[in-house]
């Protein structure tokens, strides 16, 4: 295994890593909070970003200030699945003030160098399938596209926050300066990402120091708070981040950097068991999540409507998942590259010509077809709301395990890999362009009901990031389940082929009924993705932490309401 091996598989372990930094100390760690009902609260992957965010809440910001707060603190302390030259981000929200949904793309953008057969591949006769014949397109300077992360998060601030740039970057600011604990297989891909940037061998594997020093991310965060986004695009820091690139033969530039702008777009829509549910558009995977939960309930109108976990659930779940994932990989992407309008692939006609699939599948059940493989797991998750009526769903990632595997020296900022998100293969819709942005799993969801927002959602881990955001918007609206069932229900995984990966918590009974009727299925004990939600209580606001993740938690910024109905 060479060292970018080494530090993409150190960068899956994301679910051990970032304790807190009172174990290292030896203090005790305070208990991640999993579900809580509140005025405004503010859900994360971290109980410490969750904390932030709810920081900023009681200081008088509303819930984009927190998910800003939370998305930078995340950038410090999980550095493995986001940071702020992570490749992407993208979000959706209900802007109170007036009244409407808004959403913005901040993803990669492809250098105008960029070509279509940069990453060749080696393909196999009569199949979809194909292998690369090194790792150029998912790690080191190649890999690298524009990164969004940073300005999207910024942008979001400037457009809708209350409260100013240096208080919302101010908990991010603590946590890197203080240094971070990570697992000891990330920190030292992290020291020797650190290392490399500098032209020196990273240190022993044993000299790995407990707290690892976050001093020049410090810096950076203290600059990009002091001078915007464009001390990052076009500034001192892009300029850096450009020559570095270009020293390890990338091919990015200053004016690719300098033209890079988070896009305000119109989200698609479609109506779910009397909800309008929203979603960024592509490339965001948001459109197929819409899609599972719109099939859904047009597959269970008129008749019974599944146990959640039972195996009629779970084969109308993976049979819906096989449809919309050969849909997904073969028409979606940037949607200038697109050849139908993306809100078109919503429309009744259209759900019912894959609802015609789906019921064929479910007749006579087939494992479907590898169409696009992709093994890759990472991102982050956030989502707030206020007593201003603002919610906001909020998605950021670096892709796989700490993206590119390249630092950039003196910044503490590694880079994301947004190349890797493009089809290799020269004239699919998702293939390669100068300019283009890459189809990404990414897709947070919002629901209204009488033009009130009632149910935010959104997941991180990969591709199961679509079939998850989906399965919380079905459990909670179809399935009337309450904000931590819908979380914790057992989890079916299914792209456009089987095997389906299905959580052994269905149990035995289920699993035997599975297979029985021709299904290939493969178990596990725990779901790879994480999952939250923020959902309508009343007039407060319920928030659920994924339960499978020990380090998720939700945080209040005001007074939590207990089951008494008394504030404490």
């Amino acid at each position: 295994m060479d060292r970018r091996e080494f530090i993409g598989t150190a960068g899956l372990l994301l679910g051990s890593a970032g304790v807190v930094r009172a174990a290292a100390q030896g203090g005790n760690v305070k208990p991640a909070v999993k579900s809580l009902t509140a005025p405004s609260v503010c859900v994360a992957p971290d109980g410490r970003a969750a904390e932030a965010g709810a920081e900023m809440l009681g200081r008088g910001g509303n819930a984009f200030d927190a998910i800003v707060a939370a998305g930078f603190v995340e950038a410090v302390i999980a550095p493995a699945g986001s940071g702020i030259g992570g490749y992407a981000a993208t979000g959706i929200a209900f802007d109170g003030r007036k009244q409407q949904v808004v959403a913005i793309d901040a993803n990669a953008v492809a250098a105008a160098a960029a070509t279509p057969g940069m990453f060749p591949v080696v393909t196999k006769p009569d199949s979809f399938d194909y292998k690369f014949p090194d790792s150029r397109h998912r790690r080191g300077p190649l890999s690298i596209a524009v990164p969004g992360v940073l300005g999207g998060l910024l942008h979001w601030l400037q457009q809708y926050g209350a409260l100013e740039r240096r208080i919302v970057m101010e908990p991010a600011i603590r946590e890197a300066r203080a240094g971070i604990v990570l697992v000891k297989e990330q920190a030292r891909a992290w020291l020797a990402m650190r290392a490399e940037a500098k032209g020196n061998r990273p240190p022993p594997s044993d000299q790995v120091p407990e707290v690892v020093p976050m001093d020049d991310l410090a810096a950076t965060l203290q600059a990009i708070a002091e001078q915007g986004a464009d001390a990052f695009y076009s500034g001192r820091i892009g300029r850096a981040i450009v020559d570095h690139v270009r020293s390890r033969g990338g091919i990015l530039t200053y004016d690719d950097f300098a033209k890079y702008r988070p896009l305000d777009v119109r989200p698609v829509a479609v109506d779910v068991y009397k909800h309008r549910v929203f979603a960024p558009p592509p490339a965001s995977g948001g459109l197929t999540s819409l899609q599972m939960a719109a099939l859904y309930e047009l597959a269970t109108a008129g008749g019974k409507v599944p146990a959640a976990g039972s195996p009629e659930a779970i084969e109308l779940s993976l049979e819906i998942a096989k449809v919309v994932w050969a849909e997904r990989l073969t028409t979606l992407g940037d949607p200038s590259a697109m050849q139908v309008e993306p809100q078109s692939l919503l429309e009744a006609s259209h759900l019912e010509k894959l609802l015609a699939l789906v019921r064929a599948g479910l007749e006579h059940p087939q494992p479907g077809k590898l169409i696009a493989p992709d093994p890759l797991r990472g991102t982050v998750h956030l989502a707030a709301a206020d007593e201003m009526g603002n919610v906001v769903s909020w998605t950021q990632t670096h892709g796989g395990g700490f993206g590119s595997g390249v630092m950039v020296p003196d910044t503490g900022i590694v880079l994301g890999h947004g190349m890797c998100r493009f089809e290799p293969r020269p004239s699919w819709v998702n293939s390669i362009a100068p300019g283009k942005r890459p189809l990404h799993n990414m897709c947070p969801l919002l629901a209204l009901q009488e033009g009130r927002p009632v149910l935010a959602v959104g997941a991180a881990g990969g591709r199961t990031i679509v079939n998850n955001s989906a399965a919380l918007v079905i459990h909670r609206l179809v399935l009337g389940l309450s904000g931590t069932e819908s979380v914790a229900t057992p989890r079916v995984q299914c792209e456009s082929i089987e095997p389906a990966t299905v959580e052994g918590s269905v149990g035995e009974e289920c699993l035997k009924s599975l297979r029985t009727r021709g299904h290939q299925i493969k178990v596990t004990a725990k779901d790879a993705g994480t999952a939250h939600l923020i959902a309508r209580e009343g007039d407060h606001w319920l928030g659920v932490a994924e339960s499978r993740a020990p380090r998720a938690g939700v945080a209040a910024g005001r007074a939590m309401v207990t089951s008494d109905g008394k504030s404490d």
